[in-house]
């Protein structure tokens, strides 16, 4: 019997879970092929996100290099803000994996931000997971440890309905946490955390976590100065992560144990890891000079995709993603310089005729011509236009002189007031209604001032249409 895409989708996840990566990425590239046949883009990229991730656990950063370019392009023009979140969690790996600390920190807050809008448990453990890790190599112990914990309560969500992925996840979790713990001189807690990981009934399936808890082990007894210990988990964490060609997390563990062997001065075994560790560096340059150029790559790629996720693709202007996520620190900015604040609320009169009487593109071509003259009107003003939705936008002004934005909104109205569409040698005059709601520099809530403009606008509307009524808080 033939798995359905979902069904399929669900399977990779499960054998990722139990660590069966080999399998799961030809799973996932036969889906793909299904996929990309019946045009069925939201399981393209889930399955494009799967394969990544598998290449992630395996250690394979080139193909994740490769994928990324198929994956955006596909996200760009077809994506959601599930897609979104899973484009900056890869993207959080993958400057993880050059050691750009900074942006990798950037992405995993982007991806929780998608997540928390979501409400998705899985992302959400993942994330604030690796964000303990993050914080941990920054050696912020308070900051990792709140990620840490949270990713575990996340996690509990997923215990009863996802068993495997949930105890994957507490083995990562154990391992980040207790570097935690290890760092503030907790030995006992980190050292149980760590006998959790390697005594899971799971953990011989998931290398590269194995790997993690190995090193955790080196780390641990390299702090408490027991350095022949610390000396032989390196070495059991190097050779596991050779095994199965992991070379980012070679390197890295190679970089530690020398520091410990440069302790304990065994100078044989120093210039022998010496010269597998320069050797090793020698054939990564190439790949490490290929992503750096693809960090410039990827940056663009970021760009667009968010300007796919906070731009209304129709008229250009802002969508409703400002509202929820960035206007109230555009209200704090103008609490700070004490400018006035203008929120205002308008609408096409009778935009349904438009729709009715000569078809749905037409009306596009008039939300656009609207849209068009908004920003060519303020395009010198401290503004933001939104379009709120259907045929009603939102325009945020701000101000230092309250007199100047009752200008403003008078003018916006009156120039709004004198476009036109032309089709076909005919003309027809666009008519707009418009509410307002100037701030007091006290109140600057925008559900208030919201609420306020929208009831202007229901007056305008009440007092014939094609009118703007203004409203000042005192």
């Amino acid at each position: 019997m033939e798995l359905t895409l979902e069904e399929l989708n669900k399977t990779i996840m499960e054998m990722r879970a139990k660590g069966y990566l080999t399998e799961a990425l030809k799973l996932a590239d036969q889906g793909l092929l299904i996929a990309l046949e019946n045009n069925n883009y939201t399981y393209v990229l889930d399955l494009y996100f799967q394969k990544i991730l598998v290449h992630h656990s395996l250690g394979d950063t080139l193909s994740m290099v490769s994928l990324i370019h198929d994956y955006e392009a596909i996200c760009q023009k077809y994506g959601s803000s599930k897609d979104l979140m899973h484009y900056h969690l890869v993207m959080s790996l993958i400057y993880d994996l050059v050691d750009i600390r900074e942006k990798t920190v950037e992405m995993t807050k982007k991806a929780i931000v998608y997540a928390l809008e979501l409400q998705d448990p899985i992302m959400l453990v993942r994330c604030h997971n690796n964000l303990c890790y993050l914080e941990v190599e920054k050696g912020c112990t308070t900051e990792a440890l709140q990620a840490g914990l949270l990713a575990r309560e996340y996690n509990r969500s997923l215990t009863e309905s996802m068993p495997d992925l949930a105890k994957l996840h507490d083995i990562r979790i154990n391992n980040n946490l207790a570097d935690v713990y290890i760092l503030e001189g907790d030995f006992k807690t980190g050292k149980a955390l760590l006998d959790d990981s390697l005594t899971s009934d799971i953990i011989d399936h998931h290398k590269r976590e194995k790997v993690a808890a190995l090193f955790g082990y080196g780390f641990l007894y390299e702090k408490q100065q027991k350095l022949n210990e610390a000396v032989s988990y390196y070495k059991q964490a190097i050779e596991l992560a050779k095994s199965y060609g992991d070379k980012p997390n070679t390197k890295k563990v190679m970089r530690l144990l020398l520091n410990v062997l440069y302790q304990l001065d065994w100078r044989d075994e120093i210039f022998e890891l010496q010269r597998e560790y320069i050797d090793l560096t020698e054939k990564m340059s190439v790949a490490n000079l290929l992503q750096q150029v693809m960090n410039l790559e990827f940056k663009r790629q970021k760009e667009k995709l968010e300007k796919k996720a906070h731009y209304d693709p129709l008229t250009g202007v802002l969508n409703r993603h400002f509202l929820d996520f960035e206007l109230q620190e555009w209200l704090n900015t103008a609490k700070l310089t004490q400018c006035y604040v203008c929120i205002t609320v308008l609408d096409i009169d009778y935009f349904k005729l438009f729709n009715d009487m000569h078809g749905h593109l037409f009306g596009d071509m008039i939300l656009q011509l609207l849209a068009n003259g908004l920003e060519e009107f303020l395009q010198d003003e401290d503004v933001k236009i939104i379009r709120y939705g259907g045929d009603e936008f939102i325009i945020c002004m701000r101000h230092q002189q309250k007199d100047y934005i009752k200008s403003l909104v008078k003018n916006t109205h009156a120039f709004l007031l004198t476009l036109k569409l032309e089709q076909e040698q005919e003309s027809y005059p666009v008519k707009v209604s418009m509410g307002a709601c100037i701030n007091d520099q006290k109140n600057y809530h925008y559900k208030e001032l919201f609420e306020q403009a929208d009831s202007c606008l229901y007056q305008a509307k009440a007092n014939g249409r094609a009118s703007c009524v203004l409203y000042e808080l005192s």
